[in-house]
């Protein structure tokens, strides 16, 4: 056996760094396939049962905040995700690659490289950090855990911290993606005199998180103000990814999968550029509701209005007096206005005018 094979396990003997012993072994059994065939097979099925204990704890109870009892993560389980993130090229060949990297996990490990175990994303609000979140754990196969950072973050000296070192220690212990939402929230800047120290050693705390992450589950942490995390977290990631505001290109193609209806009704990319894709859902949503309530009242008016409009235009000039007061009066009521009376009773406006004041000084 090499050296560093032994070293390495020496390593992970005295720190019981369960990942770097599992590397070492992998290593080392890498080594002895073609000379011990039934050592090597031994090795495989250990490595292979840790491996079914890992997925087995799946069903392990869910961190909860000691003093409300609520859980400090929500769980996505199965991803249920029907239409496909629309990424710029360089994100979506990031994403493609950690997912590579995930398929040929057992290749990497007898080299002794992990997987990329920890991702970055960092962009403004609303370009698709969540949701390539989802669209990698359904990819991987895993449930995708959220920190609940309104629940997390307690007012109580020390809680914040013990409630994050309860969630990292949760998702090490069961094969997941774990997406840390708003990280800024959690990993500011330890120069930030303004920042309590509870805060600063949770920095710390996160640190030793990020080293240790096992290769069977995904750390993802997202943030929209990148300039306030402290400056060692970065060089902790393996993978940084950086998500752009839409180009227009990307708002068709986003278009087309998400809202095909826009694109029917005259809108053109060109008319969201600059926004993100929360901020393009938030005014397609709007002006769908807005068209929604449009159809909604002019069907009220139609049934509102549908006895005279079954009338005959005989039926209208042999009115009554007193009968076409009446629908003046009845179509009043129902919100018209006095130049749609007009057209509708196919009588004059002054006419209108004149029943609707003798109406109203009655």
């Amino acid at each position: 056996m090499e050296d560093k094979i032994i070293l390495k396990l020496i390593d992970a003997a005295l720190s019981g760094n369960e990942n770097l012993g599992q590397i070492a072994v992998r290593q080392f059994a890498s080594k002895i396939r073609t000379v011990n065939s039934i050592l090597y097979q031994d090795i495989t099925n250990r490595l292979q049962f840790v491996a079914t204990r890992s997925t087995g704890l799946k069903s392990k109870p869910l961190p909860l905040d000691a003093d409300t009892r609520q859980t400090l993560v929500r769980v996505e389980d199965p991803i249920l995700l029907d239409t496909a993130p629309v990424f710029a090229s360089d994100v979506e060949e990031s994403l493609e690659q950690i997912l590579l990297e995930r398929r040929h996990t057992e290749e990497l490990l007898r080299e002794g490289i992990f997987p990329a175990r920890s991702v970055i994303f960092k962009g403004a609000p609303g370009v698709g950090k969540t949701m390539s979140a989802r669209w990698l754990a359904k990819n991987l196969g895993l449930p995708l855990f959220t920190l609940d950072l309104a629940t997390v973050m307690s007012s109580f000296l020390g809680k914040t911290g013990s409630n994050v070192r309860a969630v990292l220690e949760h998702a090490m212990s069961t094969p997941c993606v774990l997406l840390l939402d708003e990280f800024d929230a959690i990993a500011k800047r330890r120069d930030d005199d303004r920042e309590l120290g509870e805060l600063k050693r949770l920095v710390t705390v996160l640190l030793q998180a990020i080293d240790d992450w096992p290769p069977n589950s995904l750390l993802i942490a997202a943030t929209n103000h990148s300039e306030l995390l402290d400056p060692a977290i970065w060089r902790r990631f393996d993978v940084e990814i950086e998500f752009p505001m839409p180009s227009i290109e990307i708002i068709e193609k986003y278009l087309v999968e998400y809202w095909p209806e826009a694109l029917k009704s005259g809108r053109i990319a060109k008319h969201f550029a600059g926004m993100s894709f929360s901020n393009i859902d938030r005014e397609l949503r709007q002006a769908k509701r807005e068209s929604i309530i449009s159809n909604f009242n002019l069907k009220i008016r139609e049934a509102n209005t549908d006895g005279i409009s079954m009338l005959t235009d005989k039926d209208l000039s042999s009115m009554s007096k007193e009968e076409r007061n009446n629908w003046i009066i009845r179509l009043h009521k129902k919100g018209e206005s006095q130049r749609s009376i007009s057209s509708i009773l196919n009588i004059s406006r002054p006419t209108v005018k004149k029943v609707l004041e003798e109406n109203i000084q009655a």
